[in-house]
């Protein structure tokens, strides 16, 4: 098969059939393909959308989780049941124009094995959205070994050699934002603007966005430790500072040596800041270890519909 488009969704009854007609009409010049819809365990009518689909046209399958985990873990479900000598993920929102489709499958043809693109923000977009997104990006830079272009979204091709190498890592379901980049195979870019929502709002929300943010972070780079580190000495060194200025002031001018509350507590709570800072810090990396020995599927896939049966 020539290539594969996974859509994860969730909670998108009535939008899912909208967005595969447009796809599908964007893939008019080519016969080759897959539509690999993912149910990350919606609560509305999307499941039975996806099964009419796929009774519809034969190229369309569905997979359906037993619950909730989450949009990175549906991506890598729907790469690990894709059989495209390509893949392209991308959103079932409306928010990643399937008309740019063919031109990911012409870098790809030309060449590239991985595809990103990058997104144009709308300018209905809020200014604090904005500004946070751009601060994720520089910020995982600085903090992670790989660099992540800033704007790329999950709406991507991979070629078949990079999707295996995905599929068997272990942790790649978390960040594939972040692994994709990691695996550094040569790479075309296109920017899009974002397109906008025709119906329903948007299930990202801020505190999934802190999520994502956090293990992006904590799973690609040791930096945030050494930081906590460097904080310590500088915590001390401030104490250490503070304590001789007290004694010289106490030995060298008794008289004016007041005692006083205030420098305590400052310290204490300087203090104890920075405790609470480190062990928080350690704490994170301790859960993603914890996480990661317990060896807990990303998925469980409860139904499957339109596969053929030798898959």
């Amino acid at each position: 098969m020539a290539f594969s488009v996974v859509m994860p969704v969730f909670n998108e009854g009535g939008l899912i059939a909208q967005t595969v007609g447009a796809l599908v009409q964007a893939l008019s010049g080519e016969r080759d393909y897959e539509i690999v819809l993912v149910d990350d365990g919606s609560r509305d009518s999307t499941w039975a959308d996806i099964s009419a689909l796929c009774a519809e046209d034969p190229r369309v399958r569905g997979l359906r989780f037993t619950r909730n985990f989450g949009h990175q873990a549906a991506l890598h479900a729907g790469m690990q049941a894709a059989v495209g000598r390509a893949v392209i993920t991308m959103d079932a929102d409306g928010e990643h124009p399937p008309e740019l489709v063919p031109v990911l499958l012409e870098k790809w043809r030309s060449g590239a094995k991985v595809v990103q693109t990058l997104r144009q923000a709308p300018r209905q977009l809020s200014w604090l959205k904005r500004r946070t997104s751009g601060a994720f990006y520089a910020v995982f830079s600085w903090l992670a070994e790989t660099r992540i272009q800033a704007g790329s979204a999950d709406f991507r091709l991979l070629d078949r050699e990079v999707v295996t190498l995905l599929a068997q890592h272990p942790n790649a379901a978390a960040f594939l934002r972040g692994f994709v980049p990691w695996t550094g195979f040569e790479t075309a870019y296109i920017s899009f603007e974002q397109g906008i929502r025709t119906m329903g709002r948007s299930k990202f929300t801020p505190g999934k966005m802190m999520a994502l943010a956090r293990k992006g972070i904590i799973g690609f780079s040791v930096k945030p430790l050494r930081l906590s580190s460097l904080l310590g000495a500088l915590t001390c060194l401030i104490a250490l500072a503070t304590l001789v200025h007290t004694l010289v002031i106490r030995l060298a001018f008794p008289a004016q040596a007041e005692p006083g509350w205030a420098t305590i507590a400052s310290l204490l709570a300087l203090l104890g800041g920075a405790q609470l800072l480190t062990m928080g810090i350690l704490g994170e990396y301790i859960a993603v270890m914890f996480e990661t020995l317990r060896n807990q599927p990303p998925f469980i896939v409860a139904e499957r519909r339109g596969f053929p049966t030798e898959r």
